[in-house]
């Protein structure tokens, strides 16, 4: 069955062994805007990948698990737009390129969906591992900055961030990511920041410096010493639970990342990717132009596509499930690029997290070119 590719972001997960389960359990909320509601959460549809080659002979294996119990009589697939699917032997191939999501339904129980990805070029290849045995992972920070063209207060923000990432005492322990999600007319401005906004609860609020998608977030125009504070506080917060590798490649208009995620220690992990771009132009609004000085019109580390996003609410990541100490698990993202935006200006921040207080937290976070690749950092 072929089906024609949604105009969409698309991700796709790729496990060295085994299946990649999606269901309530995972900790995975559904929209609300499929017309189905709240998956059960005693029915789950496992998928033996969800990345193929569109040649007709690459297949992805479905099993539905009732309680944990695997059915096939009485079990019904359907696609995205609720239509049922044949799909012989729980078996998808296709030739067509493209974006295919599946849900399945049992009595009155039904799942969480799942989405395989159809290609027609070679997943990047990972970087060696330069220290198979070693778990002792550096750690980064991720620091999402709310921000706009719009903010006047916006200078004092970005002056402190600049300030710090110049300290070589603190380049090392953290990335950034800028949410330009305060003014629509601002030319980073897009609905994947404003959903994301949304999502932290940021929506229309600038400037505010955020750490690692936790609480620990300061709203107003932060000093250069409060930053260096609150990347201590995050910082020292935990350990590195796991490295990341990774190895993106262009092809076309599309962009295909490859990551390894290696356990330091046996614990759940969630995956995202954002892309982000350098260089863009936009008139920045400034409130004290006397002690905020310097070039703010140029905006660096823009937020283009957040690939992590669970639901309207959740932008911590994919369930990687459980990763045994010394294990890694694979995870591949395909993202569909802008024709306006400038390829050689495009990087990545990969990050994954972990529960923490009832909540996912990133615990660790790589930058990657986005035509590059990056190996696991040891310490």
């Amino acid at each position: 069955m072929d089906k024609k590719m949604k105009n969409k972001f698309v991700l796709a997960a790729v496990w060295a062994a085994g299946l990649l389960s999606f269901s309530a359990c995972d900790g995975l909320v559904d929209d609300g805007d499929n017309g189905r509601g709240t998956p059960s959460g005693d029915l789950v549809l496992n998928v033996s990948k969800t990345i193929i080659q569109a040649d007709g002979d690459d297949a992805a294996t479905f099993e539905v698990l009732y309680n944990g119990e695997s059915v096939t009589e009485g079990v019904t697939i359907y696609d995205d737009d609720n239509n049922v699917v044949d799909l012989p032997s729980l078996t998808f191939t296709t030739t067509q390129t493209g974006t295919y999501s599946f849900w399945a339904a049992y009595g009155t129980s039904f799942t969480e969906t799942v989405t395989v990805t159809a290609i027609g070029f070679a997943v990047p290849e990972l970087p060696e591992d330069p220290q198979p045995e070693s778990t002792s992972f550096a750690r980064k920070v991720l620091l999402t900055q709310f921000t706009g063209t719009g903010c006047g207060y916006c200078p004092g923000t970005i002056s402190a961030i600049r300030t710090v990432s110049e300290d070589e005492a603190y380049s090392s322990k953290f990335l950034v990511a800028s949410c330009h999600s305060f003014n629509s007319n601002d030319p980073a401005y897009s609905d994947e920041t404003e959903r994301l906004a949304v999502a932290m609860g940021f929506s229309g609020s600038a400037p505010v410096v955020n750490m690692d998608l936790s609480s620990l977030s300061y709203t107003s125009a932060i000093s250069a010493q409060n930053l260096r504070t609150m990347v201590d506080q995050a910082y020292g917060r935990t350990s590195a639970k796991a490295g990341i590798a990774a190895s993106a490649q262009f092809d076309g208009s599309t962009l295909v990342v490859t990551a390894s995620v290696k356990a330091a220690e046996t614990a759940d992990f969630r995956i995202g990717a954002w892309l982000l771009e350098d260089g863009i132009y936009g008139q920045q609004s400034n409130y004290n132009q006397a002690a905020w000085t310097g070039d703010y019109n140029t905006h660096d580390n823009c937020i283009r596509i957040a690939d992590s996003h669970v639901s309207n609410y959740n932008y911590t990541g994919y369930s990687l499930g459980t990763v045994e100490a010394g294990d890694t698990a694979e995870y591949a993202f395909v993202m569909t690029l802008d024709d306006s935006w400038v390829t050689e200006n495009l990087h990545l921040v990969i990050f994954v997290t972990t529960p923490e207080d009832n909540a996912w937290v990133v615990n660790n976070a790589v930058s990657c070119d986005a035509d590059g690749s990056v190996a696991f950092d040891y310490e």
